[in-house]
């Protein structure tokens, strides 16, 4: 539930950042977070926490999340994606660390100081916040308060006019219908498929190790003029799809720890793609806007997909069908991103591929 509102509130802070700067939005999501996760230490029952982590907790990683994706094409440019995957990896990486560490808070201290000592925790996505305030931004001063009078205008309504972008929308909501299925079944399969409960929790490990190294070098790679970045958005996907198709054959743990790898590095090529996507798609100015907007319709779909695998899974007794319809379900969403270009060619000349390639001619920006 934390996840599906993390993305179904993704426009709030678009609209908040707009007004009031990306950076005092982080401040606040920090904030929310902490008070989420202390509230949750004081609950007795799990209905609860539908409301102190489900929604406060899921609600103010949403604002930091995403403002903390909003505020970097004001200090990179040339080499956003780098610097996308530098901070993206924080995501795999605390995974990992966190796994470990929470599991022995809870055996030596309980699920209550746990609770506490993660809101004391996010001090740190505060301090972050405010320290942004005070780096200068590449641009002088002059440019920078022209961007903040064209931030602070008001949330843009004509992306919704773009029939470009809307598909881009609509095929991304049809891939998060099977994007947390792994995530959340495949643990699951394993145990179905023979392996011990302490190897098949193990599978989750791979996941965030895949993703780790994938982040950083597919940022990077995405910064270079010559790659597409909607192809290579739809290569990504398309082999998510066949890699998912193909789960129901791999019983062996080996198979199983090798797709989980694989999905793990490829889900940190999406996570890095997305946004620079994106802002080619409609150029830096609208990328709080589109992006936001994008995550608001993710909610939905990405709640919905494991509990529909959950339901073919009890249906049939077999994660077959779940997994093979995942699957379908990704390839048949890379398909409609072909449609992208052609939307594109009739819909506002105004393209975010121009912004990088002016921004890579200037020598001296980062």
């Amino acid at each position: 539930m934390a996840s599906g509102t993390a993305m179904g509130f993704g426009i709030v802070p678009a609209i908040l950042g707009s007004r009031f700067g990306s950076s005092n939005i982080i401040v606040l999501g920090g904030v929310i977070c902490a008070v989420g996760l202390f509230s949750s230490s004081f609950v007795g029952s799990i209905y609860p926490l539908y409301v102190t982590y489900g929604l406060f907790f899921g609600f103010g990683q949403c604002l930091c999340f995403c403002s903390s994706l909003f505020v970097l094409p004001t200090f990179f440019q040339v080499r956003l994606g780098l610097a996308n995957g530098i901070v993206f990896v924080g995501g795999p990486v605390g995974s990992l660390i966190l796994a470990t560490v929470m599991q022995q808070l809870v055996n030596n201290f309980g699920f209550a100081t746990t609770f506490q000592i993660l809101a004391g925790l996010h001090a740190l996505p505060v301090l972050c916040g405010i320290s942004i305030n005070f780096i200068p931004s590449p641009d002088e001063v002059g440019q920078s308060d022209v961007n903040n009078e064209r931030q602070k205008s008001g949330f843009d309504l004509s992306l919704f006019k773009r029939l470009d972008y809307l598909m881009l929308v609509a095929a991304l909501c049809l891939f998060m219908l099977a994007y947390v299925v792994p995530v959340v079944h495949l643990v699951r399969l394993a145990r179905d498929s023979g392996v011990s409960s302490a190897k098949s929790a193990f599978l989750v490990s791979f996941t965030a190790l895949g993703s780790i190294p994938s982040r950083p070098i597919f940022g990077r790679l995405m910064d270079h003029p010559r790659v597409d970045r909607l192809s290579a958005l739809q290569l990504t996907l398309l082999t998510i799809g066949v890699c998912l198709s193909l789960v129901p054959v791999t019983t062996k743990y080996e198979w199983l720890a090798t797709f989980a790898f694989l999905f793990g590095f490829l889900d940190g090529c999406y996570v890095i793609s997305l946004p620079l996507v994106i802002q080619s798609l409609v150029g830096s100015q609208k990328l709080a806007a589109a992006f936001g907007s994008m995550y608001f319709f993710f909610g939905v779909p990405v709640m919905a997909g494991p509990s529909i695998a959950g339901w073919i899974y009890d249906s049939s007794n077999s994660y077959t069908v779940a997994f093979l319809c995942a699957g379908g379900v990704t390839i048949i969403s890379t398909l409609m991103l072909c449609l992208v270009p052609h939307f594109q060619a009739n819909s506002s000349p105004e393209r975010g591929l121009h912004v990088v390639d002016t921004a890579i001619e200037d020598e001296t920006t980062f």
